[in-house]
């Protein structure tokens, strides 16, 4: 009805007794106030942080992903709004002075000597890059995620307060909002030592910020974070370890070196903050959409059901998208819609996400359309459950084996547990197989036949990947090369 679903959403999960096959609803959608229009948070100077050398976190990042939900005709939905820049009281609500300083002083050395790359990189090619405007664009990433969280929360207030009469006890749901921001925030505050607060694109950990402000200020009490980054989020993981007023819930991928080799399921969370750390390590690549819905139906809805945050913020990272070479991972746009109902239907609070990874444009680009769909009322698309990849289920008993002593709702009988993923099995079919992966044991007995041209072949292969890449970052550096010479103008 209106901007509301067209169904309450229903999920499958294993009751701590009986069968897999029980139904469950955790909270209906609830109906947004009439004329309410949910609220996105973008602002084009977000994108004067640039480099003059190819790299990932490019400067079109945010506006690539603005300009297609113009595209797509879904800004005469939303309230765009350009969000403020976060000031230094905001930014110490998690940060230290001294990590403030810090980026701040980098920033003033790019300026000032913009093409000298071991200063622009202090971590190398690759890594985190400094501009002259990467303090002001970091810091408009903040505040539109700080503005997107404050105002869900003043939204739900004023929502509870003009009902259609005294008598009419159906709450609800403020819009939710969505801040398109970059850089991203998700790892920034994990190394205290100098020299090293910024980290993986990240220099001020906008969600972090955004929740660090409104438990100060009262406005919330609770707060959850979600972050399905495909990366740890090492920063938010570290601000909040030992604050009990504040659950974070990663998905990542996690062991063989993955970046920032953080995140076990054993890390729970530290002193006051026992039991708010909830860590799932993927173990392997390629998971995709049913891999990731079986942790939220079975781990992750119910811990935010119990939790009962008075704000859930969603790190929307998309590496984990099929399609970004980053994160090797297979989600579809599909999946991540899907993963934002159930999100929706676990919570009775207001919602805010921001934008963190991400590094294939059109990916991204879809992913965004595809949450911001769902947040605007939209029934996520159908996707077809296919079998769990084998790495799952020991990694999703991995983690309900460390937080079930925190959350009464993980204490699962094993009868319980068994017939979850026996249900998975029974549902699911095996995953497409790609052409070059069913010819590959084909070309394995060509290459024992013949090893000179199998070889041959995969030089072809190697030279035109690299040629491509070159390509590619030819046209980066000269995009960013264009976008130096315009900031140094300006």
């Amino acid at each position: 009805t209106g901007a509301c679903c067209a169904s309450s959403l229903w999920l499958l999960l294993p009751p701590c007794t009986g069968s897999f096959s029980r139904i469950v609803l955790l909270n209906p959608c609830r109906a947004m106030p009439r004329g309410a229009k949910p609220k996105l948070y973008y602002n084009p100077e977000m994108s004067t942080h640039t480099h003059p050398w190819a790299h990932v976190e490019k400067r079109t990042r945010a506006s690539d992903v603005y300009e297609h939900l113009d595209r797509a005709g879904l800004l005469g939905s939303v309230q765009v709004l350009p969000g403020h820049s976060a000031s230094d009281e905001e930014l110490r609500t998690v940060h230290t002075q001294r990590h403030i300083d810090e980026v701040g002083r980098m920033t003033a050395a790019a300026r000032a000597d913009p093409t000298n790359r071991e200063l622009c990189e202090p971590d190398g090619p690759g890594g985190v890059y400094y501009s002259g405007h990467a303090d002001a664009a970091a810091r408009l990433a903040c505040g539109c995620v700080i503005d997107a969280a404050v105002g869900v929360l003043q939204d739900s207030k004023n929502a509870t307060a003009t009902r259609a009469s005294p008598g009419d006890k159906a709450r609800r749901r403020a819009p939710p909002a969505f801040a398109i921001v970059r850089p991203p925030g998700h790892h920034a505050g994990a190394d205290p030592t100098d020299g090293h607060h910024a980290e993986g694109f990240c220099f001020y950990n906008s969600v972090a910020v955004a929740a660090g402000v409104v438990l100060a200020s009262g406005d919330a009490q609770k707060v959850a974070i979600l972050d399905w980054d495909v990366h740890h989020g090492n920063g938010t993981q570290s601000l909040f370890y030992e604050e009990g007023r504040c659950l974070y819930i990663p998905l990542h991928r996690f062991g063989e070196r993955w970046y920032p080799e953080t995140g076990a399921a054993c890390e729970t969370g530290g002193g006051g903050g026992q039991g708010r750390n909830l860590n799932v390590p993927w173990t392997s690549d390629g998971l995709a959409d049913s891999d990731y819905l079986a942790a939220f139906r079975l781990v992750l809805c119910p811990v935010l059901a119990q939790f009962s945050p008075d704000l859930l913020l969603l790190s929307a990272g998309f590496d984990a998208a099929d399609g970004d070479a980053q994160g090797k991972m297979k989600v579809t746009a599909a999946g991540f819609a899907q993963m934002t109902q159930l999100l929706l239907s676990a919570v009775d609070c207001p919602v805010a996400a921001a934008l963190e990874g991400g590094y294939n444009s059109r990916v991204t680009c879809e992913c965004c359309e595809a949450v911001l769909r769902v947040l605007l009322g939209s029934s996520p698309p159908a996707t077809s459950p296919t079998l769990l990849a084998p790495s799952v289920e020991p990694t999703l008993r991995s983690v309900l084996a460390h937080n079930a002593p925190h959350w009464s709702g993980l204490r699962y009988s094993e009868k319980a547990v068994q017939d979850f993923f026996a249900e998975a099995a029974r549902v699911g079919s095996a995953p497409r197989v790609s052409k070059r992966q069913r010819t590959a044991p084909a070309f394995a007995d060509e290459e024992r036949a013949n090893p000179r041209a199998a070889e041959q072949q995969k030089l072809a292969e190697k030279r035109a990947v690299r040629e491509a890449a070159r390509g590619a970052a030819e046209e980066e550096r000269a995009e960013s090369a264009a976008a130096l010479a315009r900031a140094e103008r300006e």
